[in-house]
């Protein structure tokens, strides 16, 4: 079983900001905050791509499971992407050459309509929580309720504590 959320755009280079933005919330959701950085400069770039090349509305979808985590992009474009050399001075051109070396593996599959281009990292299985609540000698329920409303868990951040 894994773990998925997606996000649709328009064809903008707000875009691009905006994705990093949800890649970046979505993995602290999933305490998985070692990961964030490597997805959110895949994100770019694939996002970037889409913009730039494809100019159609795109998903962003990301996934985590036994492989590890997807970055995910979608659009509305038949033309596949290529690998290119860049010029020595160019100051574009290179996107696909940091996914190639940042990601484990990528790809792109035609769909009916367009194509996705992915690129997988890890695997990385969520940070552990060290500051576990300890339940070992607990024997019934209300020592259960009372150990995690002293430790907070359940509350909102900035939820005042229950009186």
């Amino acid at each position: 079983m894994g773990l998925e959320e997606c996000a649709d755009f328009e064809s903008d280079l707000d875009a691009v900001a905006v994705a990093r933005a949800f890649v970046r919330a979505t993995l602290m959701s999933w305490e998985m905050a070692a990961l964030v950085g490597d997805a959110e400069l895949l994100t770019s770039e694939l996002v970037t791509n889409a913009v730039l090349h494809a100019r159609t509305s795109l998903r962003l979808t990301i996934r985590h499971d036994d492989d590890g985590l997807t970055v995910t992009v979608s659009d509305d474009n038949m033309r596949l992407p290529t690998v290119a050399g860049a010029a020595e001075l160019a100051t574009s051109g290179r996107g696909l050459q940091l996914v190639e070396r940042l990601a484990d593996a990528w790809g792109v599959e035609q769909t009916g309509d367009g194509k996705s281009v992915w690129a997988r990292i890890g695997p990385a299985a969520p940070e552990s929580d060290d500051d576990c609540t300890d339940l070992t000698d607990t024997a019934d329920i209300d020592a259960v309720v009372s150990a995690i409303e002293q430790r907070g868990v359940g509350r909102a951040e900035g939820e005042p504590e229950p009186t």
